[in-house]
């Protein structure tokens, strides 16, 4: 790839041709787990309901053909995480690589590692050198203890460990060592924005980097009944149409939505990017990512290409779409460009 994303940034907003220096933003990497390509509304689902990635979308670029760097988790936030591709930080895959049947595989399985090397400087230590205070809330899935998001630069963590998943499900009680159980039946998506709205409020006079790194919509499949209630009874189509996976899109869609409006309370949306994409393509037997091609696992379309918006108020243009193909991995440098300037 020629172009990574920061020069695409640069040339839209040369900071409104004005030459003086910006003050660093605030920055908020939304990151949801599995969420298809075609799994918003703003792509054009008429099932799936999401008002408020919809604003987000209409408030700054929309890049059509964002990509995550993996085709399943592990791998594709390492990359994030580190700005290295794969050959370098060794996660390849989620372990173990041998998985699946001797019979089927093609090609031998590549030796991997389950954990981000200390001896990567990640994007979270790149900008607390440079005076931010960071926070890390949802999903880590990047090693074991030893390998946590504050053994990596962030100053807060909150439900990040090595599990790929929400051990038990998403109703409290959680089955997870960095989060506290909340009340019983307490739903994990709202918890987490719950956690990352404290972390805004204590670090509004602050620069803050916020990683929400939402479990949903990752298996098990586990919506609120009232929100799976209300799409059972909508039309469907043939490639979207399970109600409990509609009502998690909606969690989802509700609590970004939190967010967005803590930010506009607190008068931040001048001086904060918000970025928000998914680690990896849909799941195809849950939500078909037609016309894309397969799905998670796949390095076909469906596995690879993801949601990705970029938005900053009055430094990158509104209800813009970008057809430029850019991937996760450019973040750090983009951010770092940013950051640098």
């Amino acid at each position: 790839m020629k172009k990574f994303i920061y020069l695409i940034l640069l040339i839209l907003f040369i900071f409104s041709c004005n030459k003086k220096k910006l003050n660093n933003p605030n920055i908020i990497l939304i990151v949801a787990d599995d969420l298809g390509w075609t799994d918003l509304s703003y792509m054009g689902s008429k099932y799936y309901e999401t008002p408020n990635i919809d604003k987000l979308s209409k408030s700054g670029i929309t890049f059509l053909n964002g990509y995550a760097s993996s085709a399943n988790c592990a791998p594709s936030r390492a990359t994030m995480m580190s700005g290295k591709y794969h050959p370098s930080h060794g996660i390849y895959t989620v372990s173990p690589s041998e998985r699946g049947l001797d019979i089927t595989r093609k090609i031998i399985p590549v030796k991997n590692t389950e954990n981000l090397s200390l001896d990567f400087f990640t994007i979270a230590e790149m900008l607390k050198s440079k005076g931010y205070v960071n926070a890390h809330v949802g999903k880590w899935h990047l090693g074991e203890k030893g390998h946590y998001p504050k053994d990596q630069g962030f100053d807060v963590n909150i439900g990040g460990w090595e599990s790929g998943g929400p051990r038990g499900g998403y109703f409290s009680p959680y089955s997870n060592p960095n989060l506290e159980n909340g009340p019983k039946g307490e739903y994990l998506t709202d918890r987490l924005t719950e956690e990352a709205i404290n972390f805004i409020d204590d670090n509004k006079d602050n620069k803050f980097f916020l990683h929400l790194a939402y479990y949903s919509v990752h298996t098990p499949i586990q919506s609120k009944k009232e929100y799976s209630n209300y799409f059972k009874n909508k039309s469907s189509d043939k490639n979207h149409n399970r109600a409990d996976y509609a009502g998690m899109i909606s969690s989802l869609d509700e609590n970004v939505g939190k967010v967005l409006s803590k930010i506009e309370e607190l008068n931040l949306t001048e001086n904060t990017l918000i970025i928000f994409t998914s680690d990896n393509g849909g799941i195809r037997s849950i939500s078909n990512q037609y016309p894309l091609r397969a799905g998670k696992g796949s390095y076909y379309e469906g596995g690879i290409r993801v949601p990705l918006i970029f938005s900053w108020k009055g430094k990158l243009e509104a209800s813009k779409k970008s057809y430029e193909r850019v991937s996760n991995i450019d973040f750090y440098p983009t951010i770092k460009k940013i950051v640098d300037y």
